[in-house]
């Protein structure tokens, strides 16, 4: 009795993976319109504050809200600090592993090729040179045989009164 099994239908690859909506074309476009909304909302909500009949107060608010700006900015300016030491140190940390571990790995590859250099100048030497002054003697020879075996026959013609 044979067992039938059901066929099975292969999807493509394309279609098992889900490609993802998030490319980075569009993330940046997305960052820079919130990024402008803020700036728009932030320049109509001083405008409107800016219309009020409470200026001692609209301007304390003011005074207020730019000290928290500089309070952040000054965190962020830390935190760019930071960042620039950590990258002075990973810096650091690379040139010192290309140092370590790299030139080890260069002078084994001069080694390599002047160990291959060595190598063909022995075979050019000791093969292919004597083979090529075989190959140009006997290469020489068969042209003198050749010119030999035609003075021969020119001469031979010339005897029975054909003219060469």
């Amino acid at each position: 009795m044979a067992q039938s099994t059901p066929p099975v239908t292969e999807t493509p690859a394309a279609e098992t993976t889900a490609k993802s909506k998030w490319t980075v074309q569009r993330t940046v476009f997305l960052s820079s319109g919130i990024l402008g909304a803020i700036i728009v909302i932030i320049f109509v909500v001083g405008l409107l504050l800016g219309f009020t009949n409470e200026l001692e107060i609209t301007a304390l608010r003011i005074e207020y809200i730019r000290n928290l700006f500089m309070v952040i900015i000054g965190l962020e300016g830390i935190l760019i600090i930071g960042s620039i030491a950590v990258l002075i140190v990973q810096v650091t940390r690379m040139v010192n592993m290309l140092k370590r571990d790299v030139q080890p790995v260069l002078t084994t590859a001069q080694e390599t090729v002047n160990t291959a250099k060595g190598t063909v100048e022995f075979v050019g030497d000791n093969a292919v040179r004597p083979v090529i002054r075989a190959s140009a003697f006997a290469s020489g020879l068969g042209v003198v045989l050749r010119d030999v075996g035609g003075i021969r026959r020119a001469i031979r013609r010339t005897k029975n009164g054909a003219k060469p």
